[in-house]
């Protein structure tokens, strides 16, 4: 019995060990995903992504080289756009076709594979190797897939010291694949909306290319709003965006986060019309591509800042950017020179939030930037708007002001968020008596605790 109860023990203490030890691993693991996540997502300029994601795959996995090889989907063919290694831009100019290769393989069956001896594998294809002079013994592939798309393949060839490959190994490149997609498909979109705004000028002729800017203008504004209404947990959310113009430079943003947070975000750019649609829409790719790259509202309108600074522009924007706990109700919040926004009881209080004014983004590059944080109280609401409200006029040339947006407010106390933003937009254009809106509106109303 002594024994048995002993063998038993071992067996126990066996089994915790190895929990613990798997346990250990998986807790590297995260670690090291969240890591290459915030690298990933730190830009979505081509080149230096392209690059940050093969350096960030060959430094984890230990490899002699990397690369990632996308899809051109109107040839469907897989080139090399950068490669790392010493004959990495040597690799440039070959094309591979769809299921030509180890790399072709998976871009056509959407599968990871670990290769221990490329030699010997019968999918190996040697035009690159042969092409730049570095025998390839072993390499891990995973296809980078985005909303069932795919965008291309990473890989990488040769664990260094002459090492091999393993299971897991082909897991953290698989890992490392999903951050690298999010950021490609930003990347992506965010180059389409250049190119389709770069085509338009070149191409059409100056009536023809006017209606044909602004359609599509529109168009891709509204692509790239999130919806008008949103609710997560305890927490419930409307907006609204009237362009002055057929285009124009507010924008709004809500973005679910994980973990039962919602980024908010509101801004007004600096121009009308055109300019400014390409600035705003530049700006919720930038929103959307820094979101989860950090915990701070001012670490992601600092970054996005400096992205989007040129000393050869004269476009910024003013940001409100915050970061809501749905659990519990606490906001931090960072200010980027925009309108004060107000928090409403349900009684109709409207009280000015507390904020940090700082310059709009796009001024100047090195602009540092500070949170604020609150814990908003059951039923309470924060309420963000842009100066379209404020600065919206009579037919004597009066302005509705901050006196007409505390009177509007305190009658918006019980409603929901919908209701709210819609008796504020419809509050201005009662007192504008039809008069056509000199400037963007755009609102936002957050309700937290009852829903």
């Amino acid at each position: 019995m002594i024994g048995a109860g002993i063998a038993a023990l071992s067996i126990a203490l066996a089994a915790a060990v190895a929990y613990a030890a798997h346990a250990a691993v998986e807790r590297r693991r995260m670690r090291t995903l969240f890591r290459v996540s915030l690298r990933v997502g730190s830009t979505i300029k081509r080149k230096e992504l392209l690059r940050i994601i093969m350096e960030t795959a060959e430094k984890t996995l230990r490899a002699e080289g990397s690369s990632i090889i996308l899809l051109d989907k109107e040839r469907q063919e897989l080139f090399f756009e950068v490669a790392t290694g010493e004959k990495g831009d040597e690799v440039r100019e070959i094309r591979l076709r769809m299921g030509e290769g180890i790399a072709g393989w998976v871009a056509q069956t959407g599968e990871s594979v670990l290769i221990p001896n490329a030699a010997k594998d019968p999918r190996w294809s040697n035009r690159v190797s042969n092409r730049v002079g570095m025998p390839t013994r072993n390499m891990l592939c995973a296809p980078i897939v985005s909303n069932g798309e795919t965008l291309g393949v990473l890989q990488v060839i040769n664990k260094k010291r002459n090492g091999t490959f393993r299971r897991s190994d082909l897991r953290l490149l698989e890992l490392i694949a999903s951050p690298a997609a999010v950021a490609l498909e930003n990347m992506l979109l965010y180059e389409a909306l250049v190119k389709s705004m770069e085509t338009l000028r070149e191409t059409t002729a100056a009536k023809e290319r006017m209606e044909s800017e602004l359609k599509i203008a529109q168009d891709i504004q509204r692509s790239f709003l999130p919806g008008d209404a949103a609710s997560i947990a305890r927490v419930e959310l409307a907006a609204r965006l009237q362009p002055a113009r057929e285009v124009g430079g507010d924008l709004y943003h809500f973005i679910e986060l994980g973990e039962e947070r919602l980024l908010l975000c509101l801004g007004d750019v600096s121009d009308k019309g055109m300019p400014a649609a390409l600035f705003m829409s530049g700006l919720m790719i930038w929103i959307q591509a820094k979101a989860k790259a950090y915990d701070s509202p001012a670490a992601i309108v600092a970054d996005i800042n400096r992205e989007v600074s040129d000393e050869d522009s004269t476009m910024f924007a003013t940001m409100f950017l915050a970061v809501l706990d749905a659990r519990t109700g606490r906001l931090r919040y960072c200010d980027a020179g925009h309108c004060t926004p107000y928090l409403l009881g349900e009684d109709g209080a409207a009280t000015p939030l507390e904020t940090s004014k700082h310059l709009p983004v796009g001024v100047f590059e090195d602009t540092e930037y500070e949170d604020r944080e609150i814990v908003l109280s059951p039923g309470q609401s924060l309420v963000l708007y842009t100066d379209g409200i404020t600065e919206a006029e009579s037919p004597a040339g009066e302005w509705f002001g901050t006196n007409g947006l505390i009177e509007a407010l305190s009658s918006c106390g019980g409603l929901s968020p919908r209701e709210a933003a819609d008796a504020l937009v419809a509050r201005v254009q009662s007192f504008s008596e039809g008069l056509p809106p000199s400037d963007d509106i755009a609102v936002m109303a957050v309700k937290y605790g009852k829903i």
